[in-house]
């Protein structure tokens, strides 16, 4: 269901091993990783936080990124149903 879902991700990022940058940073192997810690250059607040990409955390960026981190993000997209935000972050914890 969550590879389904993060289609609509798709626009902005990529999630296989290697892939390139987008709009936004490729996402593979985010599970567990320190947020803004890839070589894509556009982070903005991310870069240099103490953020820690598990589940609580993703749930809560997906859900409202600006409400997350503030103005210190340009990502607006967000997913409003929680069954949705779930299956998207089980997706991506299969990403290793």
């Amino acid at each position: 269901k969550g590879e389904k879902v993060f289609r609509k991700c798709k626009a902005c990022h990529t999630a296989n091993k290697g892939g390139k940058h987008r709009v936004g940073p490729n996402l593979f192997s985010i599970v567990g990783r320190k947020a803004g810690s890839t070589d894509f250059k556009k982070y903005k607040g991310l870069k240099g936080s103490d953020i820690v990409w598990d589940e609580d955390s993703l749930d809560k960026w997906l859900k409202g990124p600006k409400k997350f981190l503030g103005k210190r993000t340009s990502m607006v997209f967000k997913l409003k149903k929680a069954s949705d935000r779930a299956d998207v972050i089980t997706y991506l914890k299969t990403l290793k």
